[in-house]
């Protein structure tokens, strides 16, 4: 982005009043009346360039890029003595660069990617809702088996890997995810209600983002907000499920997954 900088006080003497007179006169340019020696413009000699610059460029800066332009166009019709870098130092001297500084919550307008599935532990415990806000993982018959959660896993912003996918895991079809909070020192696994006008997104709140790791079908989900903790469930029927940081012992963090089509 270019920005209109304040002018040199030793050119100021040189504006002209009539704010009509921008850049140049109507029946074409006779005489220098600005001075670029000491820019290494040009030698403008008998038949220079008359520049004249309006006293009140301040408030007229779109007046003013349009009267460069027009004035570049004259130029092109001028034999005049002049190096081919003129027009270059000429902008160089009306403009100067800004740099783009782009916000840190900018966020990738591209399509949030997700898939919807069910998990169990490989004890083929299944997860279900025990009231509004808690998972607990049971064994299921047949005929209760259409109590399994449905998850739909978003593909979000953070820490990828050859081991790692970022993801968030949302209950299908309510505004609901999981999220991973420290609770008397302890984090802790939770649901949490969001807004739907704002979820799923690309760059989901740490809490949200669990890492997806997987070893041949087995998979676990570790928190991006606690390292080394992972979506886990007991060896007993009936229990939450929770976050814990023991992996391979007694609490159970691997995974299957079943994708679902719609």
């Amino acid at each position: 982005m270019a920005a209109v900088p304040e002018l040199f006080g030793d050119v100021r003497n040189y504006y002209s009043d009539n704010e009509d007179d921008l850049f140049f006169e109507p029946d074409g340019p006779k005489q220098m009346k600005c001075c670029f020696q000491d820019l290494d413009l040009c030698s403008p000699g008998d038949g220079g360039i008359r520049l004249q610059i309006s006293q009140q460029h301040y408030n007229k800066s779109f007046k003013q890029v349009v009267s460069v332009i027009v004035a570049v166009e004259k130029l092109k019709t001028i034999l005049v003595p002049c190096s081919q870098s003129f027009l270059t130092n000429l902008f160089s001297f009306i403009f100067e660069e800004e740099p783009i500084n782009y916000d840190d919550a900018y966020e990738c307008d591209a399509a949030v990617l997700s898939l919807n599935c069910r998990l169990r532990d490989i004890d083929q415990k299944c997860l279900v809702l025990s009231g509004p806000y808690e998972l607990q993982a049971l064994h299921l018959n047949e005929q209760d088996i259409d109590r399994q959660v449905v998850f739909s896993m978003t593909f979000v912003q953070g820490e990828i890997s050859q081991e790692k996918t970022p993801v968030a895991l949302g209950l299908k079809g309510k505004n609901v995810y999981l999220s991973c909070m420290m609770n008397d020192g302890k984090p802790t696994l939770q649901l949490e209600t969001v807004d739907p006008k704002l979820y799923p997104k690309r760059r989901m709140e740490k809490r949200f983002v669990f890492n997806k790791l997987q070893v041949k079908d087995k998979l676990e989900f570790e928190s991006a907000e606690y390292p080394n903790w992972y979506i886990s469930t007991s060896q007993v029927e009936e229990m939450p499920v929770f976050l814990g940081n023991t992996r391979g012992g007694q609490d159970i963090t691997d995974f299957t997954m079943e994708e679902i089509s719609s």
